[in-house]
């Protein structure tokens, strides 16, 4: 009886894996022959930022597994923001330089776009890049007043201006923050 009335206590407190709440947000049960825990994973610039198993045995059980998993996710989400607003890499480009297999033509982030909308046939050439980790577009209509030559050219053109405004902003970052790193290092 007593086991029982525990064993509800401790089920209530778990999250349900089915429904996926932001209390237990980045939290995964592990429940395998041979690991029992809670599996915390948080994320920061594009990946995981940190990871740990929270054993059921180590910690004496799972509620308080749980628990400590949570503090545990949670002060490293504030560490892993900090991260992130302090932290920008400039070792990558902030624009691809060689075209995806499946671009069509043959101009890194312009793509053409033939499609159906409301039963009217659309044509258009579109120039994508990115700022500031957002992605933006711009479509350029073949109409009977503009040649598909025509909207194909604009579009390159946006697009390459684009890449020379993007990569003149990051060459200024890397350059600033080249600067203070030396003079961090002189001190």
């Amino acid at each position: 009886m007593r086991n029982t009335l525990l064993k509800k206590v401790v089920e209530k407190s778990m999250p349900r894996t089915s429904k996926k709440s932001k209390k237990f947000a980045g939290i995964s049960r592990i429940d395998s022959k041979h690991t029992h825990g809670w599996y915390v994973r948080v994320y920061a610039n594009g990946g995981v930022f940190v990871s740990k198993l929270f054993s059921d045995r180590l910690y004496g059980s799972k509620k308080i597994a749980l628990e400590n998993a949570m503090k545990f996710r949670d002060h490293n989400q504030m560490v892993a923001e900090l991260h992130r607003k302090n932290y920008k890499s400039l070792k990558r480009k902030p624009f691809y330089q060689a075209a995806p297999k499946n671009n069509t033509s043959g101009i890194v982030g312009v793509n053409e776009v033939k499609t159906k909308i409301r039963g009217r046939d659309v044509h258009y050439f579109q120039a994508t890049w990115s700022e500031s980790g957002k992605p933006r577009s711009k479509k350029f209509y073949v109409m009977s007043e503009r040649e598909p030559d025509e909207a194909f050219q604009l579009a390159v053109e946006l697009r390459k201006s684009k890449e020379k405004e993007l990569y003149d902003k990051w060459v200024k970052e890397k350059e600033s923050h080249e600067k203070k790193e030396k003079s961090s290092e002189k001190k």
